[in-house]
């Protein structure tokens, strides 16, 4: 979700997610297809990817959605520390995990959903001004 938010928020962007424990057989939900075509976006196919050194090389930008994938992050990939960042804390200045919605469901997905996509597009709008 984050990734195709961002994506639409900064289409001039190359835009990319990856996970730390990705599964390719992974099947994204269909709330969360629900949740983004509610808002006029159209997800990309999509198949989840392990994170590599790669990937952080290739990217400007790093954000984890929690500390502890930002620590791991860092303790692999030790080169790339300027470009890691916890996404709450780069967008609102937070220092907190963001509560993944996925595993929820009703109103609780929904609440999560929305919270992710007001710190995905604070951190846009940074982005944006530089």
């Amino acid at each position: 979700m984050a990734e195709e938010i961002l994506r639409r928020a900064l289409p001039q962007a190359e835009v990319f997610s990856r996970g730390m424990r990705a599964d390719s057989s992974y099947v994204v939900p269909q709330k969360v297809i629900a949740f983004l075509t509610a808002r006029q976006i159209v997800p990309a196919a999509h198949t989840s990817v392990q994170v590599s050194g790669g990937d952080l090389e290739k990217a400007d930008w790093v954000f984890c959605m929690e500390r502890a994938q930002q620590e791991e992050l860092l303790d692999r990939y030790a080169q790339f520390t300027d470009k890691i960042h916890l996404l709450r804390a780069f967008a609102q200045g937070k220092e907190k995990d963001i509560e993944d919605p996925i595993s929820l469901s009703g109103r609780a997905f929904e609440k999560a959903a929305q919270q992710l996509e007001e710190i995905v597009l604070a951190c846009a709008d940074k982005l944006k001004k530089g």
